[in-house]
Parts: C-alpha cells; sequence; structure tokens
C-alpha cells in the first residue's frame, strides 16, 4: 500500500470560509431538526433547536481554529482501511469525520467510517484535533510528509464538513 499526503490544511488560514461554513451548516441544521420535530421523529422543541443553534457557531469556530484537515492519497489498499490510524504523535489525536473520496477527489466515494478492503484506490480526508505547527502526521506506513499548509479549498468543504466533538 501507498499513502501520500495530497493536502494539509488549516481552516484558520481562512476566516471567511470558517464564517460561510458556520452559517451554513446552522442554517442546515435547523433546517433539518424543524422537519424532524414537524414529522414527529423529534421529541425536540423548537426552543431547544433554537438553543442549540445559538451555542453551535462558537464551537465549530473553537474547534475550526485549532485543528488540521488532511487529504490523503491510498493505492493498492487490500484491507479494511481505518483512518483512525493517522495521528498526531505529539498530542495523541487521531483521525476524525473520514470522508472517502475518488481519486480525482471530487465526489464521495462511500459513507462510511472505515474503508473495506475490496476498495483499493482512494483518496480520505479527516480531520486532526488541536494541530500545532509544524506538527508530526503518522499514518500506516509511518511518518509522512507534508506539504505546506494552505487554507480548506471550497471543494473540501462541502466533501468533508466538520463536526463537533460531543
Amino acid at each position: 500500500m501507498h499513502v501520500r499526503v495530497l493536502g494539509a490544511h488549516l481552516p484558520r488560514l481562512d476566516q471567511d470560509g470558517i464564517a460561510s461554513f458556520i452559517a451554513n451548516d446552522v442554517a442546515t441544521f435547523k433546517g433539518t431538526m424543524l422537519d424532524l420535530i414537524k414529522r414527529g421523529i423529534s421529541t425536540a422543541t423548537r426552543e431547544e433547536v433554537e438553543d442549540r443553534a445559538r451555542e453551535l457557531p462558537d464551537e465549530l469556530d473553537a474547534d475550526l481554529q485549532r485543528c488540521a484537515l488532511f487529504e490523503i492519497e491510498v493505492v493498492g489498499n487490500n484491507r479494511e482501511f481505518d483512518p483512525v490510524v493517522f495521528r498526531n504523535p505529539e498530542t495523541g489525536y487521531h483521525g476524525w469525520e473520514p470522508v472517502f473520496l475518488t481519486m480525482d477527489g471530487q465526489r464521495v466515494l462511500i459513507e462510511t467510517s472505515k474503508a473495506p478492503s475490496g476498495i483499493s484506490d482512494f483518496r480520505v480526508a479527516f480531520y486532526i484535533h488541536e494541530w500545532t505547527e509544524p506538527g508530526t502526521l503518522v499514518g500506516p506506513t509511518g511518518p509522512l510528509v507534508l506539504p505546506p499548509f494552505t487554507p480548506v479549498p471550497d471543494r473540501l468543504w462541502k466533501l468533508a464538513p466538520y463536526s463537533c466533538v460531543d
């Protein structure tokens, strides 16, 4: 198996991107929850949804100011692939919220937390919390070479959205 870091991104390098992501995420949360209430699926009250929607921006912003997003290319995988194997040995934090992408990185390949052994070539994007520069990323094949950090591309804001740690 060959593993290569294609992108290393710090959300904090793009404050406008963070603000836009948070606004969209909160709006989606509210819309989804209000729909679930209307359909009788959720027992939450509208007031509870509004309260949570007021809390989310600060929580998301705090997390996004301190995490990194990595996009990794994996070629020749022949076993179940769990992104939790990627870690920062200095902090002990592991890959969070993985998204498996097509090789061109333009769409989600599968929605799961681990890639099954039948998928040999793919990209995976994931977050690592409490990232400090320069930082070290270790994967299943050992320490990885990191490219210079950049802001999160629009494509990854959409394909690999961040979720708060509960």
